[in-house]
């Protein structure tokens, strides 16, 4: 692939550092440059080596992992892959708060006991290191929305029935900022497909439950639809809204490489609610959700993209642009408002 990926490693056992060196020089595409026993050390180094993708374990002395990227993203955005504990041991919040704070994406750190094929991270650090990351700025939140939670105007029941997500790589913050700026009454249900660590799909549930108004969980096979409430697809299975009303998980295979899948989850959206139904994907790599888009297009309901400015990777809302199948492109701090007008049956001041 022509020029090697750099990697820094950081993390403050030195055999950890060991088996994740010795796993990713297997890779010809890979190089690490450097390692770090702690976060100071690390914040340090990448302003120094302007690594192309970093490794960040979370439990260091001196500096933890978080607070170094905090200080990286701000300082010197660098893609971040966080490895943490297992995730049902601690609280959501502080799981997903690297996410937040501009990581890329997380992992179960494995056992020194796993093998060493166990902490292979190439093929997701080959990945990261292609994204565009930008600068998150320490201190209090960095972006002020164009409507405050508090002022979204409350809607009333309008033509929009079901709204289906898919987001992928960046997905996290923007999902935790849409669903917190949803007023209480929102009058549609939400299934969201995000694709994510399997051992972090309930974090996630419970991070976003904690910012929300919205009664927000991983979905159950068969439960209700309600207006109001948010359901994630758990992980390992295609969640799909056979008819109004109800959802289904199913066994399957991967659609788009991805299962759960986006696609899946529109496609079933589009036929079960045809014209009430709203289709929204967000940042991402790959085209998951593409074809689900424009199933939900062609059936008469309305498509919302994020826009390729707010987007950590365009990659999925590109593939539905390509497409044709997308309504309306917006601003990932746009979303809520604009799912609020569509709900009321209001037009979009942005449109295609």
């Amino acid at each position: 692939m022509g020029k090697k990926v750099s990697v820094l490693v950081v993390d403050d056992s030195l055999i950890c550092r060991q088996l994740i060196c010795e796993a990713l020089g297997q890779d010809p595409d890979l190089q690490v440059v450097a390692t770090c026993a702690d976060g100071k050390e690390a914040v340090a180094r990448v302003k120094e080596l302007r690594p192309n993708v970093i490794t960040m374990d979370v439990d260091m002395p001196v500096m933890d992992g978080l607070t170094a990227v905090e200080h990286i993203m701000a300082e010197c955005p660098t893609p971040i892959l966080v490895l943490t504990a297992d995730p049902r041991s601690q609280a959501p919040e502080l799981t997903c708060r690297a996410l937040e704070l501009g990581a890329l994406g997380l992992r179960v750190k494995p056992s020194i006991d796993d093998g060493l094929e166990a902490w292979n991270l190439a093929k997701e650090l080959k990945l990261l290191s292609s994204v565009r990351v930008i600068r998150h700025l320490r201190g209090p939140k960095r972006i002020t929305p164009a409507f405050k939670p508090e002022t979204l105007p409350s809607v009333l029941p309008a033509s929009v029935g079901m709204v289906a997500v898919g987001a992928s790589t960046g997905g996290p913050q923007i999902l935790q900022r849409m669903i917190s700026e949803l007023p209480a009454d929102f009058p549609a249900p939400i299934a969201i497909v995000q694709h994510i660590n399997a051992a972090f799909a309930e974090s996630l549930a419970g991070w976003l439950a904690n910012s929300s108004k919205l009664k927000v969980r991983l979905a159950q096979d068969g439960e209700l639809l309600m207006p109001g409430h948010v359901l994630i697809a758990p992980p390992g299975m295609h969640m799909v809204i056979p008819f109004r009303g109800r959802v289904a998980l199913k066994p399957g295979v991967e659609r788009d490489g991805h299962m759960p899948s986006a696609t899946v989850l529109l496609e079933s959206v589009a036929k079960a609610y045809g014209r009430r139904a709203l289709g929204v994907i967000l940042t991402g790599m790959g085209e998951d959700g593409a074809a689900g888009m424009l199933a939900i297009k062609q059936a008469g309901g309305v498509t919302v993209a994020q826009n390729e400015e707010s987007c950590v990777v365009f990659g999925m809302p590109g593939a539905a642009v390509e497409r044709n199948a997308v309504d309306h492109l917006v601003h990932g701090d746009e979303v809520a408002t604009s799912l609020v007008r569509l709900t009321r049956g209001e037009p979009l001041a942005q449109g295609r």
